[in-house]
């Protein structure tokens, strides 16, 4: 199983999470402490068993502090997969000599930091250097009981599904990143997954996940995740909300922190 389950955003203002939590009518499920040792403070939107994070630097000299420097109002910063197959995927990694950004691993960080509390006792993630997969922070993850949606999930904590079980709420059903060469990055997605690259109506290269979502890649002048596809019972009242805060929406989407949110009804996102 290989699933689309988070994005992240870097913004220089952490509280860009609350504006898009009240447009999407969604509550933040969760902020990290442990993200602080990195720099950085973190909250995640939860959207039915899918997330929206927003990390933001509480210091320079951070990854996010010289992503920002490019971005300065903010960008799409990181697209995440969970699995239940990471050691093939991590052995893909290897075999493929794609460059590691970071890794953690129970064995790595030692029992003295797999706090249960958190889940961390069982998660493993590598985050994988966007020179080798496109131009995009790519992250896979695994945590023990993350085979039902609403089981583990360690970036979220231990009491997420507590807010975000509620069958109604927006769901992420797709992410599109930007490239210069698109054909080339979606196969390099495409191998580590050991899924096939589809062309969509578009003729948009696609890959299919195993949760019905889709990762989607198109050309650009840089390379970057930029657009997110979202699902929900009645986006009216989302696009309405983002028009009373001030945001530009055109048909089915607005902009917001450097990415295009697209919001569509349940079951007619774009595949």
């Amino acid at each position: 199983m290989i699933r689309l389950r988070q994005v992240c955003l870097a913004t220089p203002r952490i509280s860009d999470a609350d504006v898009l939590a009240d447009i999407l009518g969604v509550v933040i499920a969760h902020r990290d402490p442990l993200v602080s040792q990195f720099g950085l403070e973190n909250a995640l939107l939860g959207l039915g068993g899918t997330f929206v994070e927003f990390i933001a630097p509480l210091r320079e000299g951070t990854t996010a502090t010289r992503f920002l420097q490019k971005h300065p109002e903010g960008a799409g910063y990181m697209v995440i997969h969970d699995t239940d197959e990471f050691e093939t995927i991590r052995a893909r990694v290897e075999a493929q000599g794609v460059r590691i950004a970071f890794e953690s691993t129970p064995e790595s960080r030692g029992p003295e930091n797999n706090d249960p509390e958190y889940g961390y006792d069982s998660f493993r993630l590598v985050q994988l250097d966007p020179r080798s997969v496109g131009g995009t922070l790519m992250e896979f993850n695994q945590t023990a009981g993350n085979a039902d949606l609403f089981g583990g999930y360690a970036p979220a904590g231990m009491s997420w599904q507590d807010t975000v079980q509620d069958v109604g709420l927006p769901k992420i059903v797709g992410a599109e990143c930007t490239s210069t060469d698109p054909e080339k990055m979606a196969h390099t997605w495409a191998s580590l997954m050991d899924k096939p690259v589809e062309q969509d109506g578009g003729g948009r290269s696609i890959i299919r996940l195993d949760d019905g979502s889709v990762d989607r890649f198109v050309a650009g002048e840089t390379s970057m995740f930029s657009r997110l596809l979202v699902d929900a019972d009645d986006p009216q009242p989302i696009l309405d909300r983002a028009r009373a805060a001030g945001l530009d929406v055109d048909d089915s989407a607005f902009d917001f922190c450097g990415v295009t949110f697209v919001v569509l009804p349940r079951g007619r996102a774009e595949s």
